[in-house]
């Protein structure tokens, strides 16, 4: 990956580095979303007050990089990552995907600053909801699809080399006070200098998020394309339907296999088979049976195993937005073959 001593955009807010690094403590150490880390930086959750440019009271993430050795100074190996994340957050600026707002050098350690988003991750509202008595309603997991489409499709078609993040999943996709998603995590994110559709060499990856991950991660010196990350969204499309865990594993397997082997009875003229895999606690399913069925058969084609086969992001994208606001239920089939 080629890298630039500066990043291609400046970053927008000073923080005060003597107060961040005060506020660093072991009761705000935690993971804040599940990444396949290549390292295991430290993630600080913190509130901060009176800084110029944000809206208060604000939650930030420091991303501490450091050595293993902690007594050790910064080391160049260390300065390859920050500089790997920070260069392409900072130059793939998007109001779906999680913002680099400030860098703070020390002695010992290099720290990233993010915004993070008040109501959390998709994972924690879909499967432990912050509030029970409020779980998300079809036009809100309308709208995280659509953002989280918007946000890839713009690091797959619009940067000026793509980029493939390799860890989409529903911990991943933070949401803010208005539930619009940013997609976070981008430790083990590519630069696919090559171009579009180009293999990229799997160098250094973990296998992991099983249920997530394409099949191709698991092929002996497999080469990557951008089709690793339709993949993974097409789980998450199948996860905002059903309600159901990506990973967890029943009599037909995890989440995407299990819709692979029932789309077509799903898809059938009765509309109580499909309403059968929707997930109970969206409200007023009736209304947007149609528009759900649009949402879960495009899962169905993102996860597909060929990569060749999966739309782009911008095609999924376009089918999002076409399959919105479709008329009332009357055979899912029919609707699939428009």
């Amino acid at each position: 990956m080629q890298l630039w001593s500066r990043p291609a955009k400046t970053l927008p807010i000073a923080l005060n580095g003597q107060a961040i690094v005060n506020s660093l403590t072991e009761n705000n150490k935690k993971m804040v979303w599940v990444s396949r880390m290549v390292r295991d930086d430290e993630l600080h959750i913190i509130q901060v007050q009176a800084i110029a440019g944000i809206s208060l009271p604000t939650t930030l993430v420091v991303k501490k990089f450091q050595n293993e050795n902690l007594a050790l100074q910064v080391d160049d190996n260390v300065k390859y990552h920050y500089i790997s994340e920070m260069f392409l957050l900072a130059s793939n600026s998007h109001d779906n995907i999680i913002k680099v707002v400030d860098l703070i050098q020390w002695e010992d350690a290099i720290m990233l600053v993010y915004e993070y988003p008040v109501n959390g991750s998709l994972q924690s509202w879909l499967h432990q909801p912050m509030d029970a008595g409020r779980p998300l309603s079809w036009p809100v997991r309308r709208l995280i699809a659509i953002g989280v489409a918007k946000g890839l499709c713009h690091m797959h078609h619009r940067c000026k080399r793509p980029i493939i993040h390799n860890n989409i999943n529903s911990n991943n996709i933070l949401l803010d006070q208005n539930f619009k998603p940013v997609i976070a995590s981008f430790d083990a994110a590519q630069m696919n200098m090559a171009g579009l559709d180009q293999p990229l060499p799997m160098v250094g990856l973990p296998l992991g998020n099983f249920g997530y991950a394409a099949p191709e991660y698991g092929v002996a010196a497999s080469e990557l394309t951008e089709k690793v990350d339709t993949y993974s969204f097409g789980v998450l499309m199948l996860e905002l339907v059903t309600g159901r865990m990506a990973n967890e594993a029943g009599a037909d397997g995890h989440l995407a296999t299990w819709a692979w082997k029932n789309f077509t009875k799903l898809m059938a003229n009765q509309q109580e088979m499909f309403q059968s895999a929707v997930d109970r606690d969206i409200p007023d399913q009736a209304r947007y049976m149609k528009e759900m069925a649009t949402v879960f058969m495009l899962g169905v084609d993102c996860t597909v195993g060929n990569p060749q086969q999966r739309p782009s992001m911008r095609m999924a994208l376009k089918r999002l937005r076409r399959g919105c606001g479709r008329g009332p239920f009357r055979g899912l089939l029919t609707c699939y073959l428009l």
